[in-house]
């Protein structure tokens, strides 16, 4: 019997991407169905397939198979982000019409392969005499090899001068013929035939650069229409183009012609749990040097407990989408914690520990990942601690809004200030956005999760479904911590990539709704009470932590009844020094809906600055600025003079100046920095006095 040594190493079975697994994966690769039927038939162009299911691991060995046939030319297309990306700018004309991008790509990409066959055929030393009196193919040649840089960038610099008219459908037209596409596609496939070559073009990686828009879809569209189109054209040429399932589903939905053209040409990806199994086994018998044919004993060999047989091995897929990334990252987890716990077996609590590390490493990489753009994730993530994952709208609503309402107390101002903003509603959105939670559709009844950083289609309603991403359900100590089989099928997720939060524009969209409520709101006493309710919002936004119980009115039933008062924190620059400086810990702000402030105005408030208020407090009219002159100037000086009161005034308008800066949630601070310099506006100039507060430097 072969004993099985205590091996401590963190990827015992292998790297969970292929590319950085060359030799596990050329050791123990498993040639499935889905891999023989792409070698042994020319039926099917397009490989569809989950982050993770073995893509790319196909694409690679699809390489090494090729490569011993010496009359097959193998081209293999993985570009990089900045090649997708300046091509993209060569579609510019097309930005609004999928169909023109479709069709300019398609023609394009067409010519590309064309003319790396043809390079091929000039570069052999026994080929090249087929082509050396052709002038037409080495005209175009000579074009192509004078541009440097890979093939999406050769053919934009060739294609450039073309697809610059004014009239983009013309330029689409006249494409064709400006590269002789139809020309050198006979010859090329000519000179092959009398060479007796074949050749294969792999594309993967396609989700480099890749935006999910007219242009960027109709680029996909465009590569593949190509590749479908030369695989029937020829049996000269096997084309085999690699689509992750959210950018296939983007095409299935945008494209009309998708069910005719493309759909019968699709392989989709599938693991069950009997192939998970021999991947798994494959590897475990080079990692434990295991000589033993049958894969269920290979893993009872490896493990004990209740993690043995059939059942054991379906306990470990509870915790996965069935996808082959997901199993090996627990494996390899479970293995690191036996072995640091001097065991050779992998037993059910290293199962229950990796899972939990797992979770919990995704729910911080999550964190990390988006908290510049989205401040508030890990608060609002975290309120659907020890819940269940799966909801309706309202009660995930209901969730938030509960949350937040225990959040005042935060030192978060960016965090605090977005909560506000976004509300409820539109953090649900921002969760959406970066692929926390899924959104349910009744006519799949699948849980779909965002992959391109968009917001839903359509707006949430209360009696919405949805699913937190199970990938966090035990780093939220969730109700549920597994899956069953059936229900990871029914999951469409792209979790484990990196995405475009939409926060910062929903963030805008949210913004511009509080800015755009002021203007309907009515001058005078007619809107004066809208006008409280919009300045105590407008406040709690962008004073958010460092004013708390910001409340309207708090002594209603006084004579000297103020409008909104908030207690100070002094937690920053500005706030600080007006507690120290004033004396203010509880702030007063008086609303008044109309724009020239008088006497009354000005006596008014300085009779509410007593005790607790202090000697500074602020009035917030409908002035076009905040800058002060003529009366109201000699009035502030008044008050400062006679009662050593500070008074100053903030225009709706200049709230709103301060709202706008919120749109960049990196900016938190510009606030205090605006409201410090106004401060010294008053000290300096209006009031020439001199501040005995000093600021602190800022730390380099």
């Amino acid at each position: 019997m072969n004993s099985i040594a205590p091996l401590i190493r963190p990827n015992l079975l292998g790297d969970t991407t292929a590319e950085n697994d060359g030799k596990m994966l050329s050791d123990a690769f498993v040639a499935t169905a889905d891999f023989r039927s792409l070698i042994e038939s020319d039926d099917r162009t397009v490989v569809v397939g989950r982050r993770g299911t073995g893509k790319s691991a196909i694409y690679i060995e699809l390489q090494k198979h090729w490569k011993k046939d010496k009359k097959v030319i193998i081209l293999s297309f993985s570009p990089e982000d900045t090649e997708i990306i300046g091509f993209r700018s060569l579609l510019r004309p097309f930005s609004e019409s999928f169909n023109l991008a479709r069709a300019a790509t398609k023609l394009l990409w067409k010519y590309t392969i064309l003319m790396e066959m043809a390079n091929y055929i000039s570069s052999n030393y026994k080929l090249t005499s087929l082509i050396e009196r052709d002038s037409l193919l080495n005209e175009h040649l000579t074009r192509w090899n004078e541009t440097k840089g890979g093939y999406l960038t050769k053919c934009r610099n060739i294609a450039k001068p073309f697809l610059t008219s004014i009239y983009p459908e013309e330029a689409v037209g006249d494409l064709p013929g400006n590269l002789d596409i139809g020309q050198v596609e006979e010859r090329v496939l000519n000179l092959f035939d009398k060479a007796d070559r074949r050749v294969v073009v792999l594309m993967d990686r396609l989700d480099e650069g890749y935006e999910s828009d007219a242009v960027g879809i109709g680029m996909i569209a465009g590569l593949t229409y190509a590749a479908i189109e030369l695989n029937k054209r020829s049996h000269l040429i096997r084309p085999i183009i690699f689509l992750r399932d959210n950018i296939y589903r983007t095409l299935a939905k945008e494209d009309p012609d998708h069910s005719r053209n493309i759909e019968g040409q699709v392989i989709r990806l599938h693991w069950d749990w009997a192939q998970l199994l021999t991947l798994v086994t494959a590897r475990m018998k080079l990692s434990f040097n295991i000589q033993i044919e049958k894969d269920q004993r290979v893993w009872d060999r490896v493990t004990a407990g209740e993690l043995q047989g059939r059942e054991g091995f379906k306990k470990c897929l509870q915790f996965t989408l069935y996808r082959p990334r997901d199993l090996l990252s627990l494996l390899n987890e479970a293995f690191f914690c036996a072995a640091r716990n001097s065991r050779t077996t992998a037993v059910i609590e290293d199962l229950d520990h990796a899972a939990q590390s797992i979770s919990v490493a995704r729910l911080e990489d999550l964190w990390k990942e988006y908290s510049k753009i989205f401040p508030s994730i890990q608060l609002v993530t975290s309120s659907f601690k020890d819940g269940e994952p799966e909801l309706l709208i309202g009660t995930a609503t209901k969730i938030i809004e509960n949350h937040i309402d225990f959040l005042e107390d935060t030192s978060n101002h960016e965090a605090l200030a977005e909560t506000r903003i976004l509300q409820s509603s539109g953090l649900l959105q921002a969760l959406y956005s970066v692929g926390f939670i899924g959104t349910h559709d009744n006519s799949t009844s699948a849980f779909s999760f965002c992959h391109d950083g968009r917001t839903p289609d359509k707006g949430f309603e209360n009696s919405d479904k949805i699913l937190i991403h199970p990938c966090y359900w035990l780093g939220l100590n969730l109700s549920r911590d597994a899956l069953a089989p059936e229900e990871a099928e029914e999951i469409n997720d792209e979790y484990d990539i990196i995405v475009q939060s939409a926060t910062p524009e929903i963030r805008k969209i949210k913004i511009g709704q509080t800015v755009s409520q002021l203007d309907k709101i009515p001058t005078g006493r007619e809107g004066a009470k809208d006008f409280e309710h919009w300045c105590l919002d407008t406040l709690r936004i962008i004073f958010a932590s460092h004013l708390i119980n910001l409340e309207l009115a708090p002594n209603g039933q006084a004579v000297q009844r103020r409008d909104i008062v908030g207690t100070n924190r002094a937690g920053s620059d500005f706030w600080k020094r007006i507690h120290e400086d004033y004396k203010v810990r509880q702030v007063v702000f008086d609303a008044k809906n109309y724009s020239g402030l008088g006497p009354d105005e000005y006596r008014q408030l300085q009779s509410y600055l007593t005790g607790t208020h202090g000697k500074l407090g602020f009035i917030i009219s409908r002035d076009d600025d905040e800058h002060m002159t003529g009366t109201e100037l000699d009035w502030v000086r008044e008050m400062h003079q006679s009662h050593s009161a500070l008074i100053i005034k903030l225009p709706a308008r200049f709230l709103c100046k301060l709202l706008q800066k919120l749109r960049n949630p990196e900016k938190h601070d510009a606030i205090d920095r605006i409201m410090f310099s106004l401060l010294d506006t008053y000290e300096r100039n209006y009031l020439q006095l001199k501040t005995t507060y000093t600021r602190k430097p800022k730390k380099k």
